[in-house]
């Protein structure tokens, strides 16, 4: 005799609850992991932008090696007008740019344009915006010519020289034989050498992120459709050279340095560092920013450094002793 079997017509599964919970608990750990996986890219890309300083700066060492001098960190004279990172091309594995590139006139002129449009990998930190704007015709420079695809971006600067407006905004002493300035490691129009920088090659700043440009930000803000009035490209020596003066700690005021005796000045405050990238230091790294010695480290600066031990460190013969960390 056979007995009837209750069949159960329910198959195991997910209730509705049960899957609307799962799907929470996945959006949860994701909002747990994504900042922590944003913060190890960030990490990597901030190594990177540190190796490419490291690089530059051992470029540098070589060129001095070749020719006994550093370069100029600019050059405004005459038909020669061109930047260190032009002179620095085959010493950081650029042989094929600097043979198409020609000193024999000014960086910006069309004869220039297939090596000065061209990206160079080692002039660009990876925490930067890949794309940049470029000035329209109305806020360019009445002697630069921009062509329409603009020029390979820089985010590295050497330092002209520490201007009597930071010196003045932060309370510091100007340090002895000042003028408009008390200089960094290398020059405006005239080359120095490694043996020049007297306040010691591990005590001195040789580069530095100036980051973002021809586009501004202002302490992480970037207004729609402003541009710096100049610093452009790789080979535009207003975007690897420059001088500290400081800034409003909005970034939208810089401070001035008048250009002869008695160099008056104009104060708006102290700050050098991630208030804005318009002639001041910059950076995207949470924090502050990479910078290069002389002797060929690198070191990540706090933007919240001593006002004194960022002048020392900037300035190549300034007397001052370097003590704290920076």
């Amino acid at each position: 005799m056979m007995r009837n079997r209750k069949t159960n017509s329910r198959r195991p599964g997910f209730t509705l609850v049960e899957l609307l919970v799962v799907i929470a608990i996945i959006g949860v750990m994701v909002g747990l992991l994504l900042p922590a996986v944003q913060a190890a890219r960030e990490a990597a890309r901030r190594m990177q932008c540190g190796n490419n300083l490291k690089q530059l700066t051992l470029g540098l060492h070589n060129y001095e090696s070749s020719y006994r001098t550093l370069p100029p960190s600019r050059i405004t004279t005459g038909e020669s007008r061109h930047s260190w990172s032009a002179f620095m091309l085959p010493f950081i594995e650029q042989s094929a740019i600097y043979d198409i590139y020609n000193f024999n006139v000014r960086w910006w002129r069309p004869e220039n344009y297939p090596a000065t449009q061209t990206m160079i990998p080692s002039y660009v930190c990876p925490s930067s915006p890949s794309t940049r704007m470029m000035p329209p015709a109305a806020a360019q420079d009445n002697h630069v010519l921009v062509p329409a695809n603009g020029f390979g971006p820089s985010d590295y600067s050497s330092t002209n020289e520490v201007r009597r407006s930071f010196f003045e905004a932060n309370g510091l002493p100007f340090p002895p034989g000042i003028l408009r300035g008390s200089p960094g490691a290398m020059d405006r129009n005239r080359p120095t050498k490694l043996a020049d920088i007297l306040d010691g090659l591990s005590n001195t700043m040789m580069l530095a992120e100036r980051c973002g440009r021809p586009e501004i930000y202002f302490t992480g803000k970037r207004p729609s459709g402003i541009v710096v009035a100049d610093g452009w490209g790789w080979a535009d020596y207003d975007s690897t050279s420059g001088s500290v003066n400081g800034a409003s700690m909005d970034g939208t005021l810089l401070n001035r340095t008048s250009g002869s005796a008695p160099y008056a000045t104009t104060i708006h405050g102290g700050c050098a560092i991630n208030c804005t990238n318009n002639s001041e230091y910059y950076s995207f790294h949470p924090g502050g920013i990479n910078i290069s010695l002389a002797d060929g480290s690198v070191r990540f600066m706090s933007d919240s450094v001593n006002a004194a031990i960022l002048g020392a460190v900037i300035t190549r013969a300034g007397g001052e002793v370097v003590s704290g960390e920076f």
